[in-house]
């Protein structure tokens, strides 16, 4: 019983950090998906300047 009640706040703390880095993560996806054509424009743009 003692093992099993000192596991819990360890698996609630990972869990936590799990949850964090899934919103990072979506976050990220959610702004390539919004801004994606601008940057892909821009590094292109940037790649034929120096051809130039």
């Amino acid at each position: 019983m003692h093992d099993e009640a000192r596991k819990q706040p360890q698996n609630l703390m990972i869990a936590a950090i799990g949850g964090v880095f899934l919103l990072l993560c979506l976050a990220a996806f959610i702004g390539w998906i919004v801004q994606g054509p601008e940057i892909l424009l821009t590094m292109a743009e940037n790649g034929m300047s120096w051809c130039f």
